[in-house]
């Protein structure tokens, strides 16, 4: 007569489950950048790749040295409206997004959308603020690998027992 054997494998698994679902901090923090980078592109009328501005008009200096202007030679930067209105917004859990706030006559928004790309179609020229450098790009990307690090360091163990 032959018996069936009968054994148990018992499996003990010491692991750590880091908590990647709230990232806001390192985010908001690339997202801040990316306000700072687009206003020092305004400041040194530089694109994010790093080309210059098209220079302004004579006619343009003219008429913002006639108004008084702070730095009637520097495009973007009248009165400083756009410049101040570049901004942060929360979408949602983990979803930023850097645009102009719609402030002044006419709207900086609208201002910016034309002068970030749609310029062409309005005879005017492409003076890109917005958007990430390469640099930045390096530097969010170095960023969110120390959270990420962090994250793990921090991870609680978590131990696993199966039998079958």
């Amino acid at each position: 007569k032959i018996m069936p054997s009968a054994f148990t494998i018992n499996v003990e698994i010491d692991t750590i489950i880091p908590d990647f679902m709230d990232a806001d901090i390192p985010l908001k923090q690339i997202a801040q950048k990316v306000v700072i980078d687009s206003q020092r592109n305004i400041r040194q009328q530089t694109q994010p790749d790093g080309r210059d501005f098209e220079r302004l008009s004579r006619k343009t200096i003219e008429d913002k040295i006639r108004e008084s202007a702070p730095y009637p030679h520097r495009a973007l930067y009248r009165k400083g409206i756009m410049y101040r209105a570049i901004h942060v917004y929360k979408l949602g859990k983990n979803q930023y997004e850097v645009g102009v706030i719609p402030r002044g006559k006419p709207p900086r928004d609208t201002l910016a959308a034309i002068h970030s790309g749609i310029g062409s179609s309005f005879n005017l020229p492409v003076r890109r603020f917005l958007g990430i450098s390469q640099q930045t790009r390096d530097w969010a990307n170095a960023r969110m690998l120390r959270w990420i690090n962090e994250n793990i360091r921090k991870a609680a163990h978590k131990f696993i027992n199966l039998k079958y």
